[in-house]
């Protein structure tokens, strides 16, 4: 299992927390985390060189990027050459045996650090599978680092159900329908028992799938990370014009006007339109395989580092549609002073979105009878108190009076990938959640 580490840039080694990284699909690397997200460095356009991300996350942590499973990215199974059939408890044991070997044997002088377990999108079935392994393992005293702090999940798919009914009303309040159509959408799907809409389970054909579909019939839409974020121009096509080379270039005679993105809506010269593009090219060359010492045996298949795994992804066996019950083994075996959970969201996510997320928590809170002890409230990024989103939280206390949390945010204007889309707010939030205490939890709006 290939893996990538990054160590703390500001922080004293032994003080920096570990957070230990995985992407979702399933079926997709981490290193697009990395090289799209939060890691240090991101792509240019030509796939060949590179420039600072002066918001990442490995400033005050290291971060260990693991390409998960077997078969993603540079990861390979060396009796199988094109592994693509996988399923949530074998990856599970994967990322378990994975973990306990980078502390056991690859890197022992992070026994002692204070780790975290994050992912992000179908990393929120990854995330709280391993967690729940981690947690059985350090009760039995087994596990070789006992200083397990949290899990941080972000757009997180931890319930088909939710996921599902809540993006008919995510969509329906985002224009994607007229009033007189939600009205009988509401009349027609309307559930036995069913209190109000948010309890429907909207079983209704062709009433709902223009909520839930990406594309119309000219396979024109919206990009499903992010709603409201626009590309205007295909920059896979052969000899697509370099943006960042055009704009330093009509910068001398146009002045402030050449910066002006008329290619997509995001705000890096359309590096959300092109990222995926640039990430494969400068993973796939020579001498970028030879600096990371990549295993002679993968290389001599001649193989394509990929984004993602795709095969994988159309075979996947999804076994377990709702992750309650790993959050409740987490919960309940944990044994340390305090368990941290950050369940953080972009409010433009329509992957993985904000109120399936925010449902999954209340009604897991509800479950394990923690109380709500900071009330839905904005949170601001830097000292100019601007509004990035909202958070609330819930705590309770397990039979080992371990205290145990969860804090619920959402990112303004972030769709399904925060630190790319607000990488400011997001390095302020994560870094404030890493470094609260037990008896001083994160307050998002001051920045760290």
């Amino acid at each position: 299992m290939f893996y990538f580490l990054l160590e703390a840039r500001d922080v004293p080694f032994d003080e920096a927390p570990l957070i230990i990284w995985f992407n979702g699909g399933p079926g997709c690397s981490s290193l697009g985390a990395f090289f799209e997200e939060f890691g240090p460095l991101y792509i240019n356009f030509d796939g060949k060189s590179l420039f600072e991300n002066v918001h990442s996350w490995y400033h005050k942590a290291n971060i260990l990027f693991l390409e998960s499973p077997i078969g993603v990215g540079f990861s390979y199974d060396k009796e199988v050459k094109n592994v693509t059939k996988a399923d949530d408890d074998g990856i599970a044991q994967q990322n378990f045996n994975a973990v306990v070997d980078f502390f056991e044997n690859k890197h022992p002088s992070y026994i002692n650090h204070n780790f975290f377990i994050a992912a992000e999108s179908y990393g929120g079935v990854y995330g709280p599978m391993l967690s729940a392994l981690v947690a059985e393992s350090i009760d039995k005293n087994e596990f070789p680092n006992e200083n397990f702090q949290g899990l941080m999940i972000g757009n997180g798919f931890m319930n088909v159900k939710l996921s599902t009914n809540t993006m008919i009303l995510w969509s329906a309040y985002h224009a994607r329908t007229s009033p007189d159509e939600w009205d009988s959408i509401k009349e027609h799907c309307k559930t036995p028992g069913a209190k109000d809409v948010d309890d429907y389970d909207f079983m209704c054909g062709r009433l709902i799938e223009p909520l839930l579909g990406q594309f119309t019939e000219d396979w024109t839409g919206y990009d499903f990370f992010n709603y409201y974020h626009d590309c205007y121009t295909n920059f896979s096509l052969a000899n697509s014009t370099d943006p960042v080379k055009e704009t330093l270039k009509l910068a001398p005679r146009l002045g402030i006007s050449a910066l002006l993105n008329k290619y997509s809506t995001d705000d890096k010269a359309s590096y959300s339109c092109w990222a995926d593009v640039a990430l494969p090219k400068y993973l796939n060359l020579n001498e970028v395989k030879k600096a990371l010492n990549l295993d002679r045996e993968w290389l001599d298949r001649k193989e394509k580092w990929k984004t993602c795994n795709m095969e994988m992804y159309d075979q996947y066996v999804m076994t377990h549609q709702d992750m309650t019950p790993f959050f409740s083994k987490i919960f309940n075996n944990y044994t340390g002073p305090a368990f941290r959970v950050l369940i953080y969201n972009g409010d433009l996510d329509t992957a993985c979105n904000y109120l399936a997320d925010g449902y999954f928590v209340r009604d897991l809170a509800k479950k394990n009878d923690f109380k709500k002890t900071v009330i839905y409230q904005p949170w601001f990024y830097s000292a100019n108190k601007v509004l990035s989103g909202y958070y609330m939280r819930y705590e309770g206390e397990n039979d080992f009076g371990s205290k145990l949390s969860i804090d619920v945010v959402t990112v303004k204007g972030a769709g399904h990938f925060v630190p790319l889309d607000r990488p400011g707010p997001s390095y302020q939030m994560i870094n404030n959640f890493l470094f609260a205490k037990p008896e001083k939890l994160a307050n998002y709006t001051l920045p760290i």
